[in-house]
């Protein structure tokens, strides 16, 4: 059973002044994909993590989830809903892991994406740092924070994915040396997306703390591009070989599992077995599943697949895998 955490006064407070009904802001923008985790112990001496995204509260008791996973707009932060999060990650002794999504403040958040980095250092998102950082540091457990993600793919989707390395580079150390400041006890995950050149946006051992890679198991992705279904590790091998260089703890900061049952049991059963991770994957410190249908329509018209699962299939599949 997971350790519940006491939570302090001011962390209190903060809950009963912010709200706890409020969902995650719309505004046009579509809701991001995630997840990731790493914890302070070794591979070898801890269990495996199990986290996930949860924004309608299919795993708020269960106690497989050992991290509670939220994104935020900084530039329009919904304390309500962020308070809600850490309340339950607090009550169930969680990790709090926080993906910070640095939108600009045009009325169209995906507009100026051209100046954002410039205006980062220039210190015009310093009142944004310091809301979102400030209600990290009051979290009173592990505290994860993951900013800027998929960022080496250039895409209308996100200003801050962009063919400029150097000003992302720069604008992500602005970010983590000042969240540091106000958080001196989180820790940052860099995540990009996969692609090959990935290594040119990377901030540098001083910035990361630990480094996130997405995987996606479609059955009929698979079976269009590779002929045959693959597997959780087959599919995470090609993004792990490319962060692997690093030496940082990897965590796979969004997952997901969609097509038949058969399909789906045999990648969340793979997925589940920390033997498997330690013997193939020796830095992969833990996983987050994206428990909700995807908000992204995906290419060649695959529409938006739906990756939620039950949180008893979990336990389901753990008790299966421990006979």
């Amino acid at each position: 059973m997971l350790k519940r955490i006491a939570i302090p006064f001011a962390f209190a407070l903060c809950l009963g002044m912010t709200g706890m009904g409020s969902a995650e802001p719309v505004q046009g923008i579509d809701r991001m994909r995630t997840t990731a985790i790493a914890p302070d112990e070794p591979a070898d001496d801890r269990a495996p993590l199990f986290g996930v995204y949860d924004p309608h509260g299919g795993f708020h008791h269960s106690e497989q989830a050992a991290i509670e996973h939220v994104f935020v707009y900084w530039q329009a932060l919904d304390k309500a809903m962020l308070a809600r999060k850490m309340h339950i990650a607090a009550q169930r002794g969680r990790v709090l892991m926080v993906t910070v999504e640095p939108y600009t403040k045009a009325v169209n958040w995906r507009d100026g994406g051209e100046s954002l980095f410039e205006e980062i250092q220039n210190g015009r998102f310093d009142a944004e740092i310091a809301s979102v950082c400030g209600a990290v540091a009051s979290f009173p457990g592990r505290q994860w924070v993951r900013w800027g993600h998929e960022m080496e793919e250039p895409s209308e989707r996100y200003p801050w994915a962009r063919k400029d390395a150097r000003g992302y580079i720069a604008a992500y150390r602005y970010f983590v040396a000042s969240c540091r400041r106000i958080a001196p006890r989180a820790r940052f995950i860099w995540s990009p997306k996969g692609q090959r050149h990935l290594a040119a946006y990377y901030p540098g051992d001083a910035h990361v703390d630990m480094v996130g890679v997405s995987i996606w198991g479609l059955e009929a992705w698979d079976r269009h591009w590779y002929g045959r279904p693959r597997g959780f590790a087959e599919t995470l091998q090609e993004n792990y070989r490319r962060v692997v260089r690093f030496g940082k703890p990897i965590v796979i900061a969004e997952l997901g599992v969609a097509g038949t049952e058969d399909y789906r049991r045999r990648w969340l059963s793979e997925m589940l077995d920390p033997a498997g991770w330690r013997r193939s994957f020796p830095l992969l410190e833990g996983i987050v599943y994206f428990n909700d249908k995807e908000p992204h329509y995906w290419p060649y018209g695959y529409g938006s697949p739906d990756w939620r699962i039950a949180a008893s299939a979990v336990v389901d599949l753990r008790q299966a895998s421990a006979r």
